[in-house]
């Protein structure tokens, strides 16, 4: 049982129980000042399911590398942002948005005054107002899925907006509501 396996680890003289600090940096550091071995193995708690062969991987490669990890890839699951998310990233040059994503919020790109490009994910069925107020998108990519479009994503009428490439599909939604409105539009077969 976990609870025998426990009293054993406790109870072996090579077990040392060491206090924690405020952040795991700190708390890795603390550990670091006892042990004594040439190799330290640290293991992040939060992803505890590690398996044997991970280990043996990284005990064997530690042997030529002055430093080894272990990533795993993630899973893309951001579905949801709020309003004004990344809004006022002045240094944001680009950005890939999650393929789960739903909507593009209220203001989640204002005011991110470098951003030139967008790939909108087919995800999306939404684009809110002042999504990209003071923003001067050179080119945004809408795929079929979206089917509202605020006419203030830009904070201004979009009418006035003259300087954006809208690349839609044929007989999508925002071809027919950008169309109406004397824009900048270039069609993608199938996005």
């Amino acid at each position: 049982s976990i609870i025998e396996t426990l009293q054993e680890l406790l109870n072996n003289p090579k077990v040392k129980i060491i206090e924690g600090g405020n952040t795991r940096q700190k708390s890795v550091y603390n550990a670091l000042q006892v042990v004594k071995n040439d190799y330290v193995l640290i293991h992040d708690g939060a992803r505890p399911l590690i398996r044997k062969d991970t280990i043996a991987y990284v005990l064997e490669a530690v042997l030529d590398k002055d430093a080894v990890t272990v990533m795993t890839k993630t899973t893309d699951t951001i579905k949801e942002v709020g309003k004004y998310a990344f809004a006022s990233n002045m240094y944001m040059t680009n950005i890939k948005l999650s393929a789960s994503l739903k909507s593009i919020p209220e203001g989640m790109l204002a005011f991110c005054g470098k951003l030139k490009e967008l790939d909108v994910p087919p995800s999306v069925k939404s684009i809110g107002k002042n999504s990209f107020d003071y923003v001067k998108l050179r080119k945004i990519i809408i795929p079929a899925s979206v089917q509202k479009i605020s006419n203030k994503i830009f904070g201004t009428k979009l009418e006035e907006n003259k300087f954006t490439t809208f690349i839609v599909e044929k007989e999508s939604f925002a071809e027919q509501f950008l169309s109406s409105k004397d824009l900048n539009i270039e069609y993608k077969e199938s996005l």
